[in-house]
């Protein structure tokens, strides 16, 4: 899109609508998962999905993942770990954290199609979309800014926003999740909480670390803390549904 300094500016102080974008990629990664596991294997499904995703947003967020892990394992001073994370050629610590990763998303989202339960496999997905944003804009809200093209996004998101954003993924997901069928409210209520918790902790230490590692928040790290946010949401999900399921 064509836009300006003054469009960006204005983005940054809405960043908290950003699950909105989230239940879009959800569509697009439930629907296709969904889909694809009626045909292919799952593993090969979780692939392509994993694979479309990334595709639509330019691996812009894996980018980011890759720069955070150059940057965590570099040693020295914060300006000496952040060089590292700047650095356009790409090291061990870049390589690892975009190959292990990635393979727990393929795995978790795989895990998705195991419960058996054919609606999760599309819940399930979408929800993962919608909370790794969440995870994102509670990063931006927590974090201390520093001057780049991240800057603007953690300087204009307030503590408060990373509440609304978190309010807005629930409603978004509680108004999807009774599509789902007619499956007990039960088990869908306890998943999706345990799913929330998930993303507002995953970015709570992502702001942890980043702090810590680099004495602030950049757009590599609000990039990473999605996809590293996105395999744990997933795991949650599966947890909540097998942990009813072997209670009931």
């Amino acid at each position: 899109m064509n836009v300006t300094g003054e469009d960006v500016e204005e983005l940054s102080e809405r960043f908290w609508t950003l699950p909105l974008i989230g239940l879009f990629y959800g569509l697009v990664a439930g629907g296709s998962f969904y889909a694809l596991t009626r045909i292919l294997d799952l593993l090969v499904s979780a692939v392509v999905v994993v694979l479309l995703v990334h595709g639509l947003n330019r691996f812009l967020h894996f980018d980011g993942l890759i720069d955070l892990g150059d940057g965590l394992i570099a040693t020295g001073t914060h300006e000496k770990k952040m060089a590292a994370m700047k650095d356009t050629r790409v090291g061990a610590g870049g390589v690892g954290f975009g190959m292990m990763f990635t393979l727990l998303t393929v795995a978790a989202l795989a895990s998705v199609g195991e419960v058996g339960i054919a609606p999760m496999m599309f819940f399930i997905p979408l929800a993962a979309e919608v909370l790794s944003k969440n995870a994102l804009v509670t990063v931006a809200a927590l974090g201390r800014s520093r001057e780049g093209l991240g800057s603007p996004f953690v300087r204009n998101t307030r503590s408060a926003h990373a509440v609304y954003s978190t309010l807005l993924s629930f409603i978004l997901l509680a108004l999807t999740l009774p599509l789902m069928g007619h499956w007990s409210p039960g088990p869908q209520n306890f998943m999706l909480l345990l799913m929330v918790m998930i993303s507002v902790a995953a970015g709570a230490l992502a702001a942890a670390v980043a702090h810590r590692s680099f004495g602030c928040v950049n757009g590599d790290v609000l990039g990473a803390t999605n996809e590293l946010a996105k395999p744990f949401v997933l795991i949650a999900g599966v947890a909540g549904v097998v942990l009813f399921l072997w209670t009931f």
